[in-house]
């Protein structure tokens, strides 16, 4: 095995295929490491310029990936860190961990872990949103008590999350056409949230004077076109309002459709619209990476929100995902600071950024002086 270090701009062909199938075959899946979404960042310019790919490989085939980039560990000290929180990983991917080979998982990160020094990186290494409960994790934790590596908490979150055994899902109708009165799976959810989105529901039919439906749009070749127009028409498509719609960026418009248009070619995209009387309410994507389904981009008809379109669009797409897949989870890949999730949503699954010394004693050594130098706040919290 060996570790290396790579820059987006240097994947060649081989080496994208070897990646792909590492993404199909981790040991936890992650949306934002598979190269159909990040390879496409290398027209981002400046927001991905930074961006490295650590990689273990064996052979031909990959082991581990991991994204990321170089910065100032903190703004009072003289240390730089390899972190997964740069600048386009930060903007655009709420998933961090590593993606590690299914039934390698320990040595496959192992590898990673050692080889970073020597790859290029600095001794310490700042892992972000890493999933707790997961095969990442529980690899971690075991090199962590094999190999003496010294690991430091630095914050945890929660965020919304939707495993199939966490939800009771309806039967779904096949055939064409859309959905009429889509199936909603909210049992999970309190008395007074599924009150209040079966009003939503009847006043979004009353406004818009037919029933809901749900349409897959996958494969209808205005539904890009469609979505991004969606999404402008809101307050994100102004930017004096700190709006960030695409279609006021032609660079992050072109990576979006390079993205979509990845996906959709593997059969890996699902786009589906709520809509009731001809009238768009919602628009959904989804991307499947390895097994998982993961939330990308949505956006609502802003003139309908106080019905709450969104929420009860992402409660359609939830339902329609796990009833038409056998995919062992839904993770709408929402901020953590997403309140609503928490209550549409059936689960929640808590995510901790820990630091990992990966370069010898001075590394430890800083490791073990963190909580001190925190206190002094020469370190942020």
């Amino acid at each position: 095995m060996r570790t290396r270090l790579l820059a987006l701009a240097d994947v060649t062909d081989a080496e994208e295929e070897a990646w792909h199938r590492l993404a199909d075959h981790a040991a936890e899946p992650n949306v934002y490491l598979d190269p159909r979404f990040l390879l496409p960042a290398r027209d981002r310019g400046r927001a991905a310029a930074d961006l490295r790919l650590l990689v273990v490989d064996d052979g031909p085939e990959w082991l581990a990936a991991l994204a990321v980039t170089t910065k100032p560990f903190a703004p009072r000290l003289p240390l730089r860190a390899a972190t997964t929180g740069g600048a386009f990983m930060t903007g655009h991917a709420d998933r961090h961990h590593p993606l590690l080979r299914a039934g390698r998982e320990v040595e496959s990160l192992r590898a990673l872990l050692r080889g970073a020094r020597s790859a290029g990186l600095p001794g310490l290494l700042q892992l972000q949103h890493l999933p707790l409960g997961g095969a990442v994790e529980r690899a971690l934790a075991e090199i962590a008590a094999a190999d003496g590596t010294p690991v430091l908490e630095r914050r945890r979150v929660v965020a919304a999350f939707a495993p199939r055994a966490g939800v009771v899902v309806p039967e779904v109708p096949e055939g064409p056409g859309p959905l009429v009165d889509p199936p909603l799976a909210w049992e999970h959810m309190a008395t007074d949230e599924r009150r209040n989105m079966r009003r939503g529901v009847r006043g979004l039919a009353r406004e818009t004077g037919g029933p809901l439906e749900l349409h897959d749009v996958t494969d209808d070749p205005r539904a890009d076109d469609d979505f991004l127009a969606l999404q402008a028409a809101g307050w994100k498509g102004d930017s004096g309002r700190g709006g960030a719609a695409l279609a006021l960026d032609p660079v992050a418009e072109r990576w979006f459709r390079a993205v979509v248009g990845a996906f959709r070619r593997d059969k890996d995209l699902r786009v589906v619209r709520l809509a009731g009387g001809g009238t768009t309410l919602w628009t959904g994507y989804a991307l499947r990476s390895g097994s998982a389904w993961f939330g990308f981009l949505d956006a609502y008809a802003e003139a309908h929100r106080r019905y709450s379109p969104g929420s009860i669009g992402r409660v359609a797409n939830m339902t329609y995902l796990l009833a038409t897949t056998d995919a062992p989870f839904f993770d709408p890949a929402f901020d953590s600071r997403y309140a609503t999730g928490a209550r549409i949503f059936p689960a929640t699954r808590t995510h901790v950024d820990v630091l990992v010394a990966t370069g010898g004693p001075a590394a430890r050594g800083v490791l073990r002086a963190v909580p001190a130098a925190r206190r002094l706040g020469l370190v942020p919290d």
